[in-house]
């Protein structure tokens, strides 16, 4: 008996011992997490502040490259991009977003099928086109929603498009804006992804403009590619992806945000979205 009763006794106290770990690292990391995000707010604060000033002061440069910023032993890895370099999905043309399809591995008939229903869900009427959908299509697929007949207000409605998949959504959506208002792309504000997309992915075209933007300090260079689908709009809406490596910890934590400068306001900018990302959605 005194035997059996060690045995439970040394079985409940490695019970607790297991159990007071878990959750001390349970506390930890979301201690961790915590302090994390917090210093994200901070290093978008950061961000406002670089972007209010003229573009040959900044130390951050806008267009995907990583700028960095370092405070109290946290460090934070800061990419920017304008909204204007990116495809506005309300207004960008129909063989602009079929460019985005095709990238996303959507060709042919079926990318002709998305189109329809795309511009069918946020046009307001409730005519369909040759491929589209209406309210009745949704509802014979047993969906309870129908087609928006109004523009995007965010890329994740993109979601509630017949025919569009999570793994099809993913890809699209790094392309994709609803704030830009413009029906091209701003090339000094876009991501490496957007120019190889209009340089039909000549990696040595878009690396050679990309140092020419770099250098100009603001001023506007034309690239020798996509001309059909270059737009001089420039909202002051950008898009900010903040990734902070915590001190003494293996923790990285990615965020992603939509801002827009409010020039003489309290606070001097409006967060439109903020998402926590995977690593590997980081613009290049």
């Amino acid at each position: 008996m005194v035997i059996w009763m060690i045995v439970v006794m040394m079985s409940l106290a490695a019970a607790l011992v297991y159990s007071v770990r878990t959750e001390t690292s349970m506390v930890s990391f979301a201690r961790t997490s915590a302090q994390a995000r917090a210093f994200a707010d901070a290093a978008a604060h950061y961000t406002v502040m670089q972007l209010f000033l003229p573009p040959d002061e900044r130390t951050l440069v806008v267009g995907g490259g990583a700028g960095s910023w370092e405070q109290g032993g946290y460090q934070a890895e800061i990419r920017v991009v304008g909204e204007n370099g990116l495809i506005d999905i309300n207004r960008t043309s129909r063989e602009l977003l079929q460019k985005v399809l095709e990238q996303a591995g959507v060709v042919d008939q079926e990318a002709q099928t998305l189109l329809d229903r795309i511009e069918d869900f946020r046009d307001g009427d409730d005519l369909k086109r040759l491929n589209g959908a209406e309210d009745r299509d949704y509802q014979s697929e047993g969906l309870a929603f129908g087609a928006k007949d109004a523009p995007f207000e965010r890329i994740e409605e993109l979601q509630q498009v017949l025919g569009m998949t999570p793994a099809l959504y993913e890809r699209l959506a790094r392309f994709l804006s609803v704030s830009s208002q413009g029906q091209g792309i701003n090339p000094m504000l876009a991501p490496r992804h957007i120019l190889l997309l209009l340089a039909e992915g000549d990696q040595a075209l878009v690396d050679d403009y990309i140092r020419q933007r770099e250098v100009s300090e603001g001023a506007w260079v034309q690239p020798t590619f996509g001309a059909t689908f270059m737009d001089h709009t420039q909202q002051p809406v950008y898009r900010v992806q903040i990734r902070v490596r915590s001190p003494g910890s293996e923790l990285e934590y990615l965020e992603e945000r939509s801002i827009r400068l409010l020039p003489g306001r309290n606070p001097p900018f409006l967060t439109y979205f903020r998402s926590r990302q995977p690593l590997d959605a980081r613009f290049q």
